[in-house]
C-alpha cells in the first residue's frame, strides 16, 4: 500500500474537484483549483526565503484561510509546521521555541506582540506571497513527520506530537465514514487549527473528498445556530463542554438549520443526546481520539445506549492496515472483561514519537504499542469505556476511583450545570476526593445536599470530601476541564480536606 503525502493530498484535490468550493471565510470563497495555487504560492515564498526541507516552521495564528494557506504551504515546502495558540504569551511561545528550533516564524497581526523577542525570524501572514506558485511539493516519505502538535498542558510543558503524511491522509479518507457523512457535505472548522481534531479530521476530510470547509475564527454557543444557519453548514465537530455551552442556549435556539451531523468527543450520556438530538434536530456520534493516534475509536452498533462508551477501534477505509488495541492492567496482564487498565494502541500510522523528547518517546512507545495513559475497559459486546486518565485516577482508602463516575452522578442532580472531580492529598489515607460544581443559572444547592445526593448514587468511598463552588470551570485552549489547575488552586486554598 502506498500511502499519500499532504502536499499529493492537496494537489489531487485540485485536479479531482478543480472548481468546488474549497475553502469559505471572511476572505470569500475559493476553490480547490485556488487552494492548491496558494499552498504552492506560499511554499514557492518558503523556499525563497531560505527555508530548506526537514526545517521547522511555528505558525502563530487565529484561525483564517491564510492560516490553512501557511500550514499547507510549510508542509509542501518540506517543512514541518507546529500550529500553536496564538493566546500563549511571550514565555510559553519562547519555550516551544526553545524546543522546536523553528527555522521562522509565521504570525498574524494578532499575535506579532508575544512573537516579536522569540528572536527568530518572522514572517507576517499578510506579507506571504499569495501568487498562484507552481513549485512541485517536496516529496518525502508518507510515514515521516508531516507536522508537530504540541498537547494542552497545564502543569508541565506541552510535548511536541509528530504526526505522519499518512496519518493526516488516512484519517482524511477515513473520517467520514466513521460518522456517517455522505459524499455532498460543508464541514465547519470552529474548533482551532492548531489542534489534532481540525487538522485531522476537518480539513484533511474536505482534501480528501471535495467537502467545503468553513473557517471560523473560534466558537461562540451564543450565535452558533444564526452561524450554522448563514453559513449552511452540514456538519461540525466540537469538543468538551462546548455541547454543554449550546444546551444552555434558550430552549428555542437551532430549531432550523441543515447542520445535521455533530462529532462530540467525548459524545454526551445516552439520555442527554437523545434530548439534543430531538432539540436541535441533529445526530450526535462520539469517538475517541488523540494527537498521537487519530485512529482511536469509534461508535459501533452496540456502544451507542451505553454511557461512557467509545466504541471500537477506528479501522482505515483503504482497510491499509489494522488498528490494534489492547487494555492492560498494572500488572502488565491483558485486561478481562469489565476489567479496568490502560489503552494501548498500535497501528503503523501513528505517531513515531515526540520532538525533542527521547525519554518521554521511550516511556510512551514501547514494543510498538502507544501507552496512551488512558483508562477505560471492554464489556462483553467489545465495546470500549473511558474512565479517565490514568494520572487523574483517585486512590482512596486502597480503591481506584474513577472522576467520571463522580462527576456523572453530580450532573444527574438538577442544580448542577458542570462538575470536575479531582484527588488531593490526605494526611490519613491515600488521596481525598474534591468536587468543583458550577450551579445553573438560577438554581441553588449547597455541599450538604449534593453530598447527600452523591452518597444515594455511590458507594461512601466515592462521595466527594469536599465540594466547591465555581463560577465556570477553567479549560485548556481544547475545551478540557484544566483539573490540575482546579487542583492546584484547591491546595492554595484556606479549606484543606478532611477525611468525614
Amino acid at each position: 500500500m502506498s500511502y499519500l503525502t499532504v502536499p499529493e493530498a492537496v494537489l489531487a484535490a485540485a485536479e479531482r474537484f478543480g472548481n468546488r468550493p474549497a475553502l469559505l471565510s471572511e476572505a470569500g470563497t475559493e476553490t480547490f483549483s485556488e487552494l492548491a495555487g496558494r499552498v504552492t504560492g506560499v511554499a514557492e515564498a518558503l523556499r525563497d526565503a531560505g527555508l530548506v526541507a526537514g526545517e521547522r516552521v511555528l505558525l502563530v495564528a487565529e484561525n483564517s484561510a491564510a492560516t490553512v494557506h501557511a500550514w499547507l504551504g510549510a508542509i509542501h515546502a518540506g517543512a514541518v509546521p507546529a500550529a500553536v495558540n496564538p493566546g500563549l504569551t511571550e514565555v510559553e511561545l519562547g519555550h516551544l521555541a526553545a524546543d522546536l528550533q523553528p527555522r521562522l516564524v509565521i504570525h498574524d497581526g494578532g499575535s506579532a506582540g508575544s512573537t516579536a523577542r522569540l528572536d527568530l525570524p518572522a514572517q507576517a501572514l499578510e506579507g506571504l506571497d499569495y501568487a498562484m506558485g507552481k513549485v512541485q511539493p517536496h516529496r518525502p516519505d508518507p510515514m515521516s513527520a508531516a507536522a508537530v502538535v504540541y498537547t494542552s498542558g497545564t502543569t508541565s510543558r506541552p510535548k511536541g506530537v509528530m504526526v505522519r503524511h499518512a496519518a493526516y491522509t488516512e484519517s482524511g479518507q477515513s473520517f467520514p465514514g466513521w460518522i456517517g457523512l455522505g459524499p455532498q457535505e460543508r464541514l465547519w472548522a470552529c474548533l482551532p487549527l492548531f489542534h489534532i481534531n481540525a487538522q485531522a479530521y476537518s480539513l484533511m476530510s474536505a482534501l480528501m473528498h471535495g467537502y467545503g470547509l468553513v473557517i471560523s475564527q473560534r466558537f461562540h454557543a451564543s450565535t452558533f445556530w444564526e452561524e450554522a444557519r448563514g453559513l449552511e453548514v452540514t456538519a461540525v465537530n466540537v469538543i468538551g463542554a462546548m455541547l454543554t455551552f449550546l444546551a444552555r442556549q434558550p430552549e428555542e435556539t437551532g430549531r432550523v438549520s441543515p447542520l445535521r451531523t455533530i462529532y462530540a468527543a467525548p459524545a454526551p450520556a445516552p439520555d442527554e443526546r437523545r434530548a439534543l438530538e430531538n432539540r436541535f434536530r441533529v445526530r450526535i456520534t462520539g469517538g475517541y481520539g488523540m494527537s498521537e493516534n487519530t485512529f482511536g475509536c469509534a461508535e459501533s452498533p452496540t456502544s451507542r445506549d451505553k454511557a461512557g462508551s467509545i466504541g471500537r477501534p477506528r479501522q482505515p477505509a483503504s482497510g491499509a492496515f489494522r488498528n490494534e488495541l489492547r487494555i492492560v492492567t498494572e500488572s502488565g496482564a491483558e485486561a478481562a472483561s469489565g476489567e479496568p487498565g490502560e489503552l494501548r494502541f498500535r497501528n503503523p500510522v501513528m505517531t513515531p514519537g515526540y520532538w525533542n523528547a527521547e525519554d518521554v518517546t521511550a516511556q510512551t512507545l514501547v514494543g510498538g504499542w502507544l501507552h496512551t495513559g488512558d483508562a477505560g475497559y471492554r464489556d462483553s459486546d467489545g465495546d470500549v469505556f473511558l474512565v479517565g486518565r490514568l494520572k487523574d485516577m483517585i486512590r482512596r482508602r486502597g480503591e481506584n476511583i474513577s472522576p467520571a463516575e463522580i462527576e456523572e452522578a453530580l450532573l444527574s442532580h438538577p442544580a448542577v450545570a458542570a462538575a470536575a472531580v479531582f484527588g488531593v492529598p490526605s494526611e490519613v489515607t491515600e488521596e481525598e476526593v474534591v468536587a468543583a460544581v458550577v450551579l445553573s443559572p438560577g438554581a441553588s444547592a449547597d455541599q450538604d445536599e449534593l453530598r447527600t445526593f452523591a452518597r444515594q448514587r455511590l458507594a461512601a468511598f466515592k462521595v466527594p470530601t469536599a465540594i466547591v463552588f465555581k463560577d465556570s470551570l477553567p479549560m485548556t485552549a481544547t475545551m478540557r476541564v484544566a483539573r490540575d489547575a482546579l487542583r492546584a488552586e484547591y491546595l492554595r486554598s484556606d479549606s484543606p480536606p478532611t477525611t468525614p
